[in-house]
């Protein structure tokens, strides 16, 4: 694989023009590899890739929906106030800090991971069922803290599991599809919400809002069944019945040739072997600062619906449709920016990403700034959605060689990280402040020029163990050869002493 300049792509990938890298982005299944690699891949993309981008998909649709419905009736029939809303996020998180690292060992387990992730599933649409009858501020935080809990295996085990069957090279494309599902996810639940505000409001003797999570669970709870039948666990889990045993071999060995460990046996080792290594740190502090970063990033519909309340400018539908636009954004830079991490450096991409969101950040600390310059930069705060797909792999990728290890640092990054997000919004974009939060950009902008900061310190870091593994393969191969000098000399020399002993 190659190193220089951190840049992924394999030796064998044909060379390309860096001004033709754009023609990477439809090719999914290089013509360089073997045919039957090729139909590996697809089956992998059509089972794993599609399991968990739709359940990425309903973790996601959930989130946006409590913050549709808050604008579509639920804060006026429930007596909600500003605080109350922002603690819904607050005890959603509780709930991953909880069991993220325990939710990410036992789906390391080759045995367990294959019924561990859609058995959460069938219990996370079970309780997104129970949101339709919710009552009061207490049932709507203990049903997010449920959440938070449930959903833990989809969020940071999705990157564990693609980077455990994908090879770098395929990860960083497939993560990017897999992350802007969260992002579609958001767009449908605001015209899901404004459909239903318009077509069910009052139906049965329930709101509109109400009728949302009841369609949410409609929609999970078949996916969730079927993750039975078609998620695969790990390569080192029991065959998938989609793939042949010669393809289940094949995808052992792909994996195996790229050093990417399988699971060992469990013990306090691992947690002295994760936290003596560079990635632990630089991974948790960079998602840390993103994920934070991240906030104003959904927060469009509070700004219309301040604009509503002050001039009647748009209605509930309108509040509900209009954001979805920087979910957009977040699809095509995803997409965009993970697949050009093949051809250029990551760290040239994910700075890109990072100077148009501090633009964005910037421009809404000025607050008075042309109505329509205002619109791009809420939509521009979708970039925001590259940088996970990016440093998510990354991590997985720089820690292929130790899967216990690789599995406490990713739940560590979504641990630390929604554990500062848990009190963020309230310290520093408090709703009763908003639209305009000046303390809060202010913040941001440092925020994000951290993210940038550790995620190119972790650049330099991985391409110097990059160079000393190699380093150390070549002496390896070098002192196997001289041992099979050593040993053909030694057998030349028993043999000779064998004769002469018969003379």
């Amino acid at each position: 694989m190659e190193t220089e300049g951190n840049v992924i792509a394999p030796k064998d990938a044909p060379k390309r023009s860096p001004w033709k890298a754009w023609m990477y982005l439809w090719e999914w299944y290089p013509s360089h590899y073997p045919k039957e690699e090729r139909q590996l891949l697809r089956k992998l993309d059509a089972c794993l890739l599609t399991f968990c981008s739709f359940m990425f998909f309903l973790k996601w649709l959930d989130s946006s929906n409590v913050n549709n419905a808050y604008v579509s009736g639920m804060k006026e029939e429930l007596k909600l106030n500003g605080n109350q809303y922002s603690l819904f996020g607050t005890f959603y998180n509780l709930g991953y800090l909880v069991f993220q690292i325990p939710s990410l060992l036992i789906l390391s387990r080759p045995k367990l991971a294959k019924y561990y992730l859609p058995t959460m599933e069938v219990l996370w649409s079970v309780v997104t069922f129970s949101q339709s009858q919710m009552r009061n501020e207490h049932d709507i935080y203990g049903t997010r803290f449920l959440l938070g809990l449930l959903e833990t295996p989809v969020a940071s085990g999705t990157t564990y599991i693609l980077g455990s069957w994908y090879r770098p090279e395929e990860v960083f494309k497939r993560t990017g599809v897999w992350y802007v599902s969260n992002n579609i996810a958001v767009m449908f639940g605001g015209y899901l919400q404004a459909a239903a505000y318009k077509n069910l409001n009052g139906i049965g003797g329930m709101a509109g809002w109400r009728w949302l999570f009841i369609i949410d669970g409609i929609i999970s709870l078949p996916i969730a069944i079927a993750g039975f039948f078609i998620f695969p666990g790990l390569p080192s889990s029991k065959k998938p019945w989609w793939l042949t045993e010669a393809q289940h071999a094949l995808a052992q060995k792909r994996v195996a040739e790229v050093g990417i460990e399988p699971s060992k046996k469990l013990s306090w080792n691992v947690v002295r072997r994760t936290l003596r290594r560079w990635e632990f740190y630089v991974g948790v502090t960079c998602y840390t600062f993103f994920l934070s970063s991240s906030y104003p990033h959904g927060q469009m519909a509070l700004w219309l619906k301040d604009l509503a309340s002050k001039y009647g400018t748009y209605s509930v539908p309108q509040i509900n449709t209009i954001p979805t636009g920087a979910q957009g954004v977040s699809v095509i830079a995803a997409l965009l920016a993970t697949s050009l991490c093949m051809i250029y450096p990551l760290w040239s991409i994910f700075t890109i990403v990072e100077v148009i969101f501090i633009i964005a950040n910037i421009s809404l600390l000025v607050w008075n700034v042309p109505t329509g310059w205002h619109f791009a930069c809420y939509y521009l705060l979708g970039v925001s959605a590259a940088v996970t797909p990016i440093l998510m792999p990354f991590i997985n990728m720089a820690m292929r060689d130790d899967a216990e290890a690789r599995a406490i640092t990713v739940g560590a990054m979504l641990t630390a990280g929604w554990a500062v997000f848990s009190f963020y919004p309230i310290v520093v974009f408090p709703v009763l402040e908003a639209p305009r939060w000046t303390k809060g950009y202010a913040v941001n902008i440092a925020f994000v020029f951290f993210t940038w900061l550790f995620f190119v310190v972790g650049q330099y870091l991985y391409r110097r163990a990059e160079k000393k593994r190699e380093q150390q393969a070549v002496r390896q191969v070098t002192k196997d050869e001289e041992d099979g000098l050593n040993l053909e000399d030694k057998a030349v020399g028993e043999v000779v002493e064998h004769i002469e002993e018969r003379r």
